[in-house]
């Protein structure tokens, strides 16, 4: 008897996480959904400059990033779905988030075409997109966690959000500091070798 109640219980939980979710978008234009799109883009760019960078441990950290990235899409989708189209996410994100994440994927593509890049275009193009982590972390995450918060959905939703808030400060970090490695030894190699 016990296990169909939790059964139902689970199912309830389920439904009223969507529900007050739904409850949100109406209100607010909040789209939970649309993570799934920064996430797949932050999984391809993090992986696809992982196997640019010749450093192992830099490589490592880096692809270390990109597979957290995958992990928390695939939370998104089992919890809020996947958005109808990315066009449905352009207001979500603003077209300036928006853009950024397009950009992330453009350039996750030519990376793994098999372009050839040099440390600095690296550690600018982490430096440049490390601003999706940090506005991830601390503004959509961190707000996600306090809609469910707020409408008394303290299960298991809350708690991933939550952690996921604080892995993409985590990310922020790592990819900061590989950036900043990366260039350091780009400077060390141009000391070494000027044109």
């Amino acid at each position: 008897m016990l296990i169909p109640l939790f059964g139902l219980f689970k199912l309830f939980a389920k439904y009223y996480i969507r529900w007050a979710i739904v409850e949100l978008t109406v209100i607010e234009g909040f789209k939970p959904e649309c993570l799934a799109i920064l996430e797949e883009a932050a999984c391809k760019f993090y992986t696809a400059l992982a196997r640019k960078v010749k450093d192992p441990r830099l490589s490592k950290a880096l692809e270390v990033v990109g597979l957290e990235s995958k992990n928390h899409y695939e939370i998104i989708v089992a919890f809020f779905g996947k958005p109808a189209g990315a066009e449905d996410c352009r207001r979500f994100f603003g077209e300036e988030g928006f853009r950024m994440v397009e950009e992330m994927l453009q350039v996750a593509e030519r990376l793994s075409s098999g372009v050839e890049v040099s440390l600095e275009e690296v550690a600018s193009l982490l430096e440049r997109f490390n601003s999706v982590e940090k506005v991830a972390g601390e503004e959509i995450y961190s707000k996600l966690y306090s809609v469910l918060i707020a409408e008394e959905c303290k299960g298991l939703a809350s708690l991933l959000m939550r952690s996921i808030a604080s892995q993409e400060d985590f990310h922020y970090k790592v990819v900061e500091e590989v950036a900043r490695t990366l260039r350091r030894e780009a400077q060390a190699n141009r000391e070494r070798c000027p044109e």
